[in-house]
């Protein structure tokens, strides 16, 4: 194993675990829904570029961003799919998108006018977005038709599709709240349709979405999480075995010594000594994602055995108690995440253990550390 630098932390993810879960999507779904996937957060920290290649391998019909630059090193790295940008810039830039072929956000009247004043005779691929009552980006349903029809007749706006985002992760779960986005959203892009405007993409369910209201699948969707294996609560007959795309996270021992006999200096009240104490150190912390407040229950692997992590935790330092490893040694591997010899830590173990979601452990481990993308 070769590491894109000399810091011996990493976490590992399984691409074809992509691949294995679009094929679940299609199923659900049916061949005749496009799947856009949503890449923002850096793909929720696995790599949008690496995952974005992937992708266009499996000839999915094109991937969202929610972040130009992101979306602009998407093209240079080349990918060639169609991209949707998530209302993050500003018409001033309507060359740039031009340029890279990227496909802006459109919710206002105002929006038409400022992305047709700078979109010029080359003319640009737009897609409305739709408010359901999550009240963020988005036309109102009630003024979608207006929205849409001066995209049409502007000259150089053209109309993509049409998306929206039913809120549904936000405080306590609110089935009712949900729903009625999902509705209005639909309603608004029929009554599009009705006045007579072709809307080639009609999408409004993400992950969760699709798991748990089928009937909003229109002609596309936009997953993100489920696509890296993140699970969500699912309606009869979307059951699947998602499979997690972050795999492991490992570190190596930088420092090994013993506790059994300290010396003159004073007692640390943070570290209750045991007889023979043995400790070690790894290089990650609190400034990679892992909790500043160290889990009481905190565990890592060590050649096939548990031992404990002991807090506090430290900016990029924390420290492993080998004093049951009395043969571990500087540059064994500690396994925070994943499989040591016969013993595992799942993602489920390592969430309880953190007091987090699973989809909350993907960027919190991911993106300050290396990654190692396995095919």
């Amino acid at each position: 194993m070769t590491l894109p630098g000399f810091r011996p932390t990493w976490c590992e993810l399984d691409l074809s675990a992509v691949s294995h879960n679009l094929a679940l999507l299609r199923d659900l779904v049916g061949l005749g829904v496009q799947i856009f996937v949503c890449l923002k957060g850096d793909a929720n920290g696995c790599g949008d570029i690496a995952v974005g290649r992937h992708l266009q391998k499996d000839g999915v019909a094109g991937v969202a961003f929610g972040n130009i630059d992101r979306a602009i090193a998407a093209r240079q790295a080349g990918i060639d799919l169609p991209i949707l940008l998530y209302p993050n810039c500003l018409p001033e830039h309507a060359e740039v998108l031009q340029r890279f072929r990227l496909m802006p956000t459109i919710s206002t009247l105002e929006d038409v006018a400022l992305w047709s004043a700078h979109a010029g005779a080359v003319g640009l691929l737009v897609f409305l977005k739709l408010d359901g009552g999550g009240f963020r980006a988005g036309a109102l349903p009630k003024d979608a038709v207006h929205v849409a029809r001066a995209i049409t007749e502007s000259g150089n706006l053209t109309l993509a599709g049409v998306y929206g985002h039913p809120m549904t992760s936000y405080g306590a779960v609110n089935t009712a709240y949900t729903d009625g986005q999902i509705a209005a959203c639909r309603a608004a892009i029929a009554a599009i349709q009705q006045a007579g405007i072709d809307v080639p993409v009609r999408m409004i369910s993400s992950s969760a979405i699709i798991l748990s209201n089928p009937e909003a699948d229109e002609n596309a969707i936009d997953p993100g999480r489920l696509v890296l294996g993140v699970d969500f609560p699912a309606a009869p007959g979307r059951l699947r075995a998602w499979k997690p795309v972050l795999t492991s996270l490992r570190s190596r021992l930088v420092m090994v010594k013993s506790l059994a006999e300290p010396g003159d200096v004073p007692h640390a009240p943070f570290l209750p000594l045991r007889s023979g104490m043995r400790i070690g150190l790894i290089p990650y912390g609190w400034s990679d994602g892992y909790p500043r407040q160290m889990p009481p229950t905190a565990t890592a692997l060590l050649r096939g055995r548990k031992v404990r992590l002991l807090g506090p935790t430290h900016s990029e330092l924390m420290r492993v108690d080998l004093t049951d490893a009395p043969d571990a040694k500087v540059g064994d591997e500690v396994v925070l995440l994943g499989r040591s010899g016969d013993a595992e830590l799942t993602l489920y173990d390592v969430a309880r253990q953190w007091g987090v979601s699973v989809a909350q452990l993907y960027p919190a481990i991911c993106r300050q550390i290396h990654r190692i993308h396995l095919p």
